[in-house]
């Protein structure tokens, strides 16, 4: 289990991991919203911030590729706990993946939780 305290300082950084394709993010949590940025293929958006004393800050983000999309919890308690101060998620052609810090690096994966839109309007 984690001790919270003030000094703690999280870091979540969002790749993409999609060869030759831009994605755009959403990252926000109940006090912050991030804005929304595009990122070619290779770069990230990074941010820093102290978990509230109560451990229950939250930041979620709206990911959008050309492979799918979806609303994603990118750092809470229980993720805390899987990369320690720094949640590295890398957006891949099948999904987000968390590299789990504290289990030797293995990636956390989910799918897309959306298809792409063409296949929506096709």
């Amino acid at each position: 289990m984690h001790c919270y305290s003030l000094v703690d300082k999280e870091t979540v950084v969002v790749k993409n991991d999609i060869s030759g394709e831009n994605i755009t993010i959403h990252c926000y949590s109940s006090d912050d919203d991030l804005g929304v940025h595009t990122l070619p293929y290779a770069a990230n958006f990074t941010w820093y911030f102290h978990v509230n004393i109560g451990g229950t800050t939250k930041f979620y983000c709206d990911l959008t590729s050309g492979h799918g999309s979806g609303n994603y919890g990118v750092f809470d308690k229980r993720l805390e706990n899987q990369c320690d101060d720094y949640c590295l998620w890398l957006i891949k052609a099948t999904g987000p993946c968390l590299v789990q810090k504290m289990i030797r690096g293995e990636l956390y994966c989910q799918p897309w939780k959306k298809p792409p839109r063409h296949m929506i309007m096709g």
